[in-house]
């Protein structure tokens, strides 16, 4: 395992393994705790700064064909995004030698390197149009020492014709066209800097020697989707590799609109989306290296690093080998999610959907804010507005640390520490595994525990869930809002991860038109609801409301003493509430709900042991929940169910239904009913004494009086 380090004033730190018990500094929760490990990563190490230089690009390396060339055209078709200031399209810069095209505020401009190295311009009459195509094409005829650029704007609306101007520029000079230097897309490189990154779509890119005939370099972007290679179709195959991350599977110059799934008709999607502040890869040096020992116990672990006026923590999760994995109990981290979330900036500028928010600040959450170079959430958008669908964890994640926010990571090492208390022995697992092992990770064990918001799931993952639930596998899901967005892994890069927000659901964003399809998978995008998986079908309760002011509590149901749920509420106390305390926002039913809902799939035989009340006005009901705005009426809609069901061969399903829950588990030092609930399931749940599946009911039990899936009038 390789740790890269930044020190922004070369101050050097003590490096130290920890185990984190709990990150959630609360004063009335369990409290921060972390363990000192002996390890060989322990010691003192030289600081200095490793800068982050975002923006993609595509890159060929240098070749003989550029650098024999005599006579030139270039050609490539533009689809800008953002036009302000010099933006590169297509760079071959060499010295001496070379040739680019750019645009300067939307300008296209052709450059060629004089015999005497100087640079010589052609710049086109008036800018092409921001989110529209345009065919630049550039020449020069060594006969004729004659440059020429033409521009001419790729439209279909009747309005656009009007405006749409095609243009011609020539100048005569002696160029140095032939360059040995690598071509890049929507980068220039000098040296070993790049800047003018592009902010748009780059589609039928070609390059020749022959200034009036056809190009013998031709790159279809439309080949090779989801990788991270560029096809050169010519004869001299000039392939190249993309660089962090643009977006692949985007509708290209020749998209007509009538075909949106790029697996259907790939010509159709041969543009690639270049950002000015993609960030895949921080390509840092490696500061410190540890070889993870045998007989390290299964966990979450941290590189601590501390100087004298601050401390960070690289965080990492342990798990064991196949043979070693003896527990009955796995923790999932759910790790994918955290990648959609990594460096998340909307509960530091909330008002973008919840309005006002107070939030505490943190030193990661100042220090975000003041370095956007660290890169973007799948919870922003890009400068140009596009929604960022790609996340990697290969760059500094200033939120998957301790002594955050309560929320996501931090909220989850609640549940560690109280699974610490039940003394329950149990393995930490990833996301990532399970995406790539299957149900073959999930077979080791007999029970998963889920973090407080496992959003993000990838078809592998949720196949393997539902086929090992199916074999009497039991599940703990601790939160609330999970198995909501379809996500993909980049098979090249699987540090990152793809989500596309279509249709429906609550979105920072929505995907454009013609972009529904991942490029990873080849699937839909978008809710799991939408794609007929709702996640009712696997936990017994789907997303219902959010709100992130104060949380409710929940009310015991009629149906709290039946038989089949005697063990989760044996030693509770005799109080018709449960959770009316916790460390997020005082109770434990708030922040992300979910509900039962026959109609989505929730188990027809299952139990709501509880349903939450107490809700502000300010927690509304989800966005697929309802059709159309209307006057919100009376009704059970907005709550969280404690959901309880038995599957097939002595399996059994508990859903907590908020992700709030895990911070009521800590309150009177876990003297609580939550935490006696929910210690309680995992121990019969542990317990390899199968669940009887109940005989004869067609019914759910529990259900809240006047419990309805819509609260909206039309």
């Amino acid at each position: 395992m390789q740790f890269m380090v930044s020190s922004l004033d070369s101050e050097a730190f003590d490096g130290q393994l920890v185990r984190l018990v709990c990150g959630d500094i609360s004063p009335d929760g369990h409290g921060f705790e972390e363990v000192e490990c002996e390890s060989t990563l322990n010691g003192r190490y030289a600081g200095k700064p490793q800068a982050l230089h975002q923006g993609s690009w595509a890159e060929v390396p240098a070749n003989t064909f550029c650098a024999r060339l005599k006579g030139l055209r270039v050609e490539v078709c533009a689809f800008p995004t953002l036009v302000d200031g010099t933006r590169t399209l297509l760079d071959c810069w060499g010295e001496p030698g070379g040739f680019a095209l750019e645009l300067r505020d939307g300008v296209p401009c052709f450059l060629a390197q004089a015999q005497d190295g100087s640079t010589i311009e052609l710049i086109a009459d008036v800018p092409i149009v921001r989110n529209r195509w345009a065919r630049i094409t550039a020449s020069y005829d060594p006969n004729l020492q004659a440059l020429n650029l033409a521009v001419v704007p790729l439209v279909s609306a009747p309005g656009d014709r009007v405006s749409a101007r095609s243009q011609t520029k020539q100048r005569t000079a002696s160029a140095l066209v032939a360059s040995n230097a690598a071509l890049t897309f929507a980068t220039r490189v000098r040296g070993s800097q790049r800047d003018q990154y592009f902010d748009g779509r780059l589609d039928g890119c070609s390059v020749g020697s022959d200034p009036h005939g056809e190009p013998e370099v031709h790159w279809d972007f439309s080949l090779d989707i989801g990788s991270e290679h560029i096809r050169d179709t010519g004869l001299h195959q000039l392939h190249g590799e993309t660089r962090q991350l643009p977006g692949r599977a985007t509708p290209g110059v020749q998209w007509t609109g009538k075909v949106h799934d790029w697996t259907v008709d790939p010509g159709q999607y041969g543009a690639i989306h270049f950002h000015s502040d993609d960030l895949a890869d921080a390509q840092w040096e490696t500061t410190c290296r540890l070889v993870v020992p045998d007989d390290l116990p299964s966990g979450v672990y941290a590189l601590r690093s501390r100087t004298e006026s601050c401390e960070d923590y690289a965080v990492f999760f342990v798990s064991p080998a196949a043979e070693d994995a003896t527990e009955a109990v796995a923790w999932l981290a759910p790790t994918i999610t955290y990648r959609a979330y990594a460096n998340v900036r909307l509960n530091l500028s909330p008002e973008q959907i919840f309005g006002s928010w107070a939030e505490a600040e943190v030193a990661n959450d100042r220090f975000l804010m003041e370095h956007p170079e660290c890169g973007l959430s799948c919870y922003e958008v890009h400068a140009d507005g596009h929604g960022v669908a790609n996340s990697s964890h290969r760059r500094p994640i200033m939120n998957l640390k301790p002594k955050g926010g309560v929320w996501s990571f931090t909220a989850d090492t609640n549940i560690l520490a109280w699974l610490d208390r039940t003394a329950v022995p149990h393995d930490v697992i990833t996301d990532d595994a399970l995406h790539v092992q299957g149900r073959e990770l999930l077979d080791r064990y007999r029970v998963i525990v889920t973090g407080t918001h496992p959003e993000y799931w990838t078809t592998p993952m949720l196949d393997a869930l539902e086929g090992w639930l199916s074999r009497g596998g039991r599940l703990m899901v601790m939160g609330a809002n999970g198995f909501y967005w379809r996500t993909g892994v980049h098979a090249s890069n699987p540090a990152a991860i793809e989500v596309r927000r279509t249709e429906d659901g609550a979105r920072a964003w929505v995907a454009e038109p013609g972009e529904y399809i991942m490029e990873t998978s080849g699937e839909l995008g978008g809710l799991w609801r939408r794609i007929g998986r709702p996640p009712n079908r696997v936990t017994g309760a789907g997303f219902a409301a959010q709100g992130f002011s104060v949380s409710g509590y929940y009310r015991r149901s009629n149906a709290w003493d039946d038989p089949r749920v005697a063990f989760a509420v044996d030693g509770l106390s005799d109080s018709e509430l449960l959770g009316n305390y916790g460390t997020v926002g005082g109770g434990a039913a708030g922040q992300e709900i979910d509900r039962f809902d026959e109609s989505l799939g929730s188990p027809a035989h299952s139990i709501i042991l509880a349903s939450s009340e107490g809700h502000p006005p300010d927690i509304l009901l989800t966005k697929e929940e309802f059709a159309a705005t209307g006057i919100p009426l009376p009704g059970t809609a907005v709550r969280a169910d404690v959901v309880f069901f038995e599957t097939s061969q002595g399996g059994a399903v508990f859903t907590t239904g908020s992700i709030a829950w895990a911070g009521s588990l800590a309150t009177d030092d876990y003297d609580n009913d939550v935490s006696k609930m929910t210690t309680n399931v995992l121990k019969r749940f542990a317990d390899p004494a199968p669940f009887a599946a109940p005989d004869g009911v067609t019914r759910p039990k529990g259900l809240p009086r006047q419990a309805s899936s819509l609260a909206t009038l039309f």
